[in-house]
């Protein structure tokens, strides 16, 4: 049944969180900064969201003088907390709290803040009040254990934990759905996918990364299908089609194919990557701002639906391109 959703999404960048709950399903009503509103049937698939703090069941919206949009007996079951967060609130922010407070005191059998069987969250922005249930909660911690720095095989040139999932879910894989990274490295994007419970694939020219790659799936149990391949043999060493192909080519470290520039890296992926794709597949591939790809994306046999760029480290930009399968 369509549940109504609020999504509390990060200061990771300014359109792909949004993009990324559209992608697994969201019918998006309000956009209000890094507040996002929306109707999906089975929100338990956004537990799979990168760029995201807090998914709540959505319970409306009101000023701060006004009554409560919901009746709190209606949905506060069992131990109790309220939890509050300011986002670009100009009102007084305890003076809010305090009449939120008592409105719901009535209401109120028994409070936890430790362990409490419901949590009603109020963001407070622009001086409006949105509140819903808790349903789920990121745990950054879990996060940042797999940030690359603390792999046991690490290279920074792999994508975050949070990144790398926001870049699988705006693929649009579904569940049960084959993945591919064909410039695996470290492995962040395969080992993201295995977590999220997708069929993971990942291939990489340099053995060293192909072996890293294994070490690091392995410390944090992720399954995985790892091979030594260049790209320009993906059709002949996996023999299979993918659902979908996450990746980001090495720009910053060696990016040679057969002697060639960084161009024919691109262009050569693109063919190949086409070829292992199922029909109506979707391709994510970064790409170094100052490469300019956009000329190859526009000739290949892809269609662009979305583009993003992001800020990378110093001086360096990278595109990120949402490609489908023509």
């Amino acid at each position: 049944m369509p549940m109504k959703v609020l999504v509390l999404t990060g200061g990771f960048h300014p359109e792909m969180p949004r993009e990324e709950i559209k992608s697994l399903g969201v019918k998006i009503e309000i956009k209000e900064g890094s507040i996002v509103v929306g109707e999906v049937s089975g929100w338990e698939r956004l537990k799979k969201l990168g760029y995201s703090h807090l998914v709540l069941e959505y319970l409306g919206k009101f000023q701060a003088e006004e009554d409560l949009p919901f009746d709190p007996e209606e949905h506060i079951k069992g131990s109790f907390a309220a939890r509050f967060k300011k986002i670009d609130f100009s009102d007084n922010f305890d003076k809010v709290k305090n009449r939120i407070l008592e409105r719901l005191n009535p209401h109120i059998e028994e409070v936890d803040l430790d362990s409490p069987d419901t949590v009603l969250y109020f963001l407070l922005k622009d001086e409006q009040v949105y509140c819903g249930k808790l349903l789920h909660e990121f745990d950054a911690s879990e996060f940042r254990k797999r940030e690359p720095e603390f792999r046991p095989f690490s290279r920074p040139v792999s994508l975050p934990p949070r990144e790398a999932r926001c870049w699988i879910n705006l693929s649009g894989i579904t569940e049960g759905e084959r993945l591919l990274d064909p410039f695996c490295g470290p492995g962040g994007i395969v080992m993201e996918g295995s977590l999220m419970g997708y069929k993971a694939y990942g291939s990489d020219s340099e053995g060293e990364m192909v072996s890293g790659c294994r070490i690091n799936l392995n410390y944090y149990n992720a399954d995985d299908q790892i091979r030594k391949c260049d790209v320009q043999n993906l059709g002949e060493i996996w023999n299979r089609k993918f659902d979908a192909v996450v990746t980001d080519p090495p720009y910053g470290r060696s990016s040679r194919i057969r002697g060639g520039k960084l161009e024919d890296l691109y262009k050569k992926a693109l063919d190949e990557i086409h070829g292992v794709l199922s029909p109506q597949g979707r391709l994510v591939i970064g790409a170094p701002e100052r490469l300019n790809i956009e000329d190859l994306v526009e000739n290949s046999r892809f269609k662009k639906r979305k583009k993003f760029k992001e800020r990378v480290h110093g001086d360096l930009s990278r595109e990120v391109f949402v490609l489908e399968k023509t």
